[in-house]
């Protein structure tokens, strides 16, 4: 991943050595987390490459008693179709040397057809070899289409006797169907008895696969003994099992030297929201950069530290700024473990816009404390920049943001004009911040929902570089919930049953936008 240096203004700085200070001490609290983006990079992505569920070299283990084995591997290639760099290729081959499988002889060439869908007979045949069982005798036909000559109805035969396999309601068996991976999960799982892992049963392990979804208690087995780990948090149950990778489950259901190396369940999964984000090998800036992710990639967050989040990345871990990834619990509320910052604006020496003897400080700070009740009941960490009548610089407003890794910022202000002018805006920037557009999303849901509930004038969403907003790197927004000025906007303004209408529909706006 290609970093994003932030250059801009160097060969203005040498002839002005004093700022040079002051710009520095600006620039060092967020560097860190511009270097882990590029924004001049694409930000389309290739259609999902072919599922691997294990696009890292296979761990196996010189020592075991498969060791001739894995050295032989190494120095040749048995199938044609299956060159030296193939990432199932010791699995394969492993197969082949315990006559599990063996391939097809084509005018001499003898070749796997890895890429091919396995069907359901193919993957009969090599359940049986693979658990050291012989086809058995077949006389009669059980099901329709597998009479006593079909070349697998002895495999089938011993498949479905020792309840691996079953046929379909229409006495089918349907032997040259394609298996698919949620059915694949199941028949690995059953026939190698696979043990039932030692975690919560409902964790959500892909992001595709709900805990209720009918093959989740299979291919949680799976997962949790290293034999799948699927492809960019997916593991996409309704697509087809290759040759290739059914062979490699087998293997590693027979071999624990060929399994993956399992991790924690995911705290959340988080979803790339800079073109490119860099992968590095450990959590801090100077670790080296592994790999890359592009706009849109969703993976699974294992811990965060700081902002620093752990990720499993192409099978392994690595690390990566978190402002960069729209975090999404696995289970619970939205906003669950969220660190959001609330800014009620303006406080002490600056009261900011008046009516009579009614403050602006005073309202936003009532209303900013009741957000914080109904976030932190949810769950969330709620860091306040304000919770007195006390003055806070706009540069201290977003240092307390830096300083407490915040994933969010909302500041809350009220608006002054001509007693004309009503209504509710709520302003985003992309002019610097590097999450301008999340921003605008987070505008866009917290604005229709106090439009919604207040019955505001919809004053719309701006791109206004306000400095809380310009000067953050994560998503923020500035709301000015009404107009002081106005008699209607400044009843509700003053109304503590509207105060809490505000902080409910600011509350569902972050609720709304964690959940897209």
């Amino acid at each position: 991943m290609s970093e994003f240096w932030i250059m801009k203004g160097e060969m203005l700085l040498q002839p002005l050595r004093l700022l040079l200070v002051c710009s520095l001490m600006l620039f060092c609290y967020c560097s860190a987390a511009y270097a882990e983006t590029d924004s001049s990079a694409i930000s389309s992505r290739d259609n999902l490459q072919e599922i691997r569920d294990f696009h890292q070299p296979s761990p196996f283990n010189a020592k075991s008693s498969y060791a001739s084995f894995s050295t032989a591997s190494t120095e040749k290639t048995i199938f044609a179709d299956v060159p030296a760099d193939h990432w199932a290729k010791r699995e394969i081959e492993f197969l082949y040397e315990r006559s599990i499988i063996q391939g097809y002889n084509e005018n001499g060439v003898l070749k796997f057809h890895p890429n091919e869908n396995v069907t359901r007979a193919q993957a009969a045949k090599m359940i049986i070899k693979a658990l050291g069982e012989s086809e058995k005798p077949v006389t009669s036909a059980r099901f329709k289409d597998v009479p006593p000559s079909h070349w697998a109805v002895g495999w089938i035969e011993r498949a479905v006797e020792k309840g691996i396999f079953k046929g379909y309601d229409d006495g089918t068996f349907q032997p040259n169907a394609p298996l698919k991976r949620s059915q694949m999960s199941k028949i690995i799982a059953i026939a190698f008895k696979l043990s039932e892992p030692a975690v919560a049963k409902k964790q959500q392990i892909f992001r595709d696969i709900k805990p209720d979804y009918w093959a989740y208690p299979y291919i949680a087995k799976l997962y949790y003994h290293g034999i799948s780990n699927g492809s960019d948090n997916q593991f996409m149950p309704e697509l087809y099992t290759s040759r290739a990778q059914f062979s490699a489950f087998v293997a590693r259901a027979l071999n624990k030297d060929f399994r993956l190396s399992v991790n924690s369940p995911a705290i959340a999964t988080g979803k790339v929201t800079a073109a490119t984000l860099n992968v590095r090998s450990a959590g801090n800036a100077n670790a080296s950069v592994i790999g890359q992710l592009v706009r849109g990639t969703v993976v699974n967050v294992l811990e965060i530290n700081g902002y620093w989040a752990k990720i499993l990345y192409n099978g392994k871990t690595g690390y990566v700024h978190k402002s960069y990834l729209k975090l999404k619990n696995v289970s619970g509320n939205p906003v669950q473990g969220r660190i959001i910052v609330v800014d009620a604006g303006h406080g002490g020496t600056d009261p900011g816009t008046m009516k009579e003897k009614t403050y602006e400080k005073n309202i936003v700070l009532s209303v900013a404390k009741k957000l914080k009740q109904k976030l932190e009941s949810a769950g969330a960490k709620v860091i306040m920049t304000r919770e007195s009548d006390v003055y806070k610089t706009l540069e201290e407003r977003v240092q307390i943001a830096k300083n407490n890794y915040a994933e969010l910022f909302v500041s809350i202000h009220v608006n002054s004009a001509s007693p004309s002018a009503s209504g509710t805006e709520t302003y985003y920037d992309t002019s610097k911040n590097p999450n301008g557009y999340e921003s605008y999303l987070l505008a866009k849901a917290i604005q229709q929902q106090i439009v919604s509930n207040a019955s505001m004038k919809d004053r719309g969403v701006k791109d206004y570089n306000f400095y809380v907003v310009r000067n953050n790197n994560v998503p923020s927004v500035l709301i000015e919930l009404g107009f002081i000025t106005n008699n209607s906007d400044y009843q509700k303004l003053t109304s503590d049953y509207y105060q809490d209408i505000f902080a409910q529909s600011i509350y569902n706006g972050i609720v709304q936008y964690y959940s897209q």
